[in-house]
């Protein structure tokens, strides 16, 4: 476990253990809810690479993460644009999704490089949403 600690506080995933409402879902003290996250980004890597469920695997992360700070974020300062950009270009790559897979998909671990692009739209220090939706404000 001492070995996943700094790989877990360089993908800000300890923030996870102070998230209130998820604390009552987890009575073991032990268990930490960054260290299951850690385990579920693991574990849909590897589904990705050997193609078990990509768009299922890069749905649940592309949705389920971002949605649970959205919540806390609206819940702690009562902020929603913010997270705004990031679904609409989510949503609209899921639209696209179908498409995007089966025009590029002899290339090999596509599905993992749309894993990290879905990673990258929320990534704190990456922030890829707010880029493109900069970019297409400048351009529309």
């Amino acid at each position: 476990m001492q070995q996943v600690e700094p790989i877990i506080a360089k993908l800000r995933l300890a923030d996870l253990d102070d998230y209130e409402p998820l604390k009552k879902f987890l009575p073991n003290p032990n268990i930490k809810l960054s260290h299951i996250a850690f385990a579920s980004l693991l574990l849909s890597i590897l589904c990705t690479l050997l193609g078990i469920a990509p768009r299922v695997v890069t749905g649940l992360v592309g949705a389920l993460i971002p949605s649970f700070q959205a919540i806390n974020k609206y819940q702690t300062t009562g902020e929603v644009y913010t997270c705004l950009p990031y679904f609409i270009i989510f949503s609209t790559y899921l639209t696209f999704q179908g498409w995007i897979m089966w025009i590029f998909s002899f290339i090999p671990c596509f599905n993992t490089m749309c894993l990290l692009f879905v990673l990258a739209l929320h990534h704190p220090d990456v922030q890829l949403s707010n880029q493109i939706w900069n970019l297409l404000q400048k351009v529309l």
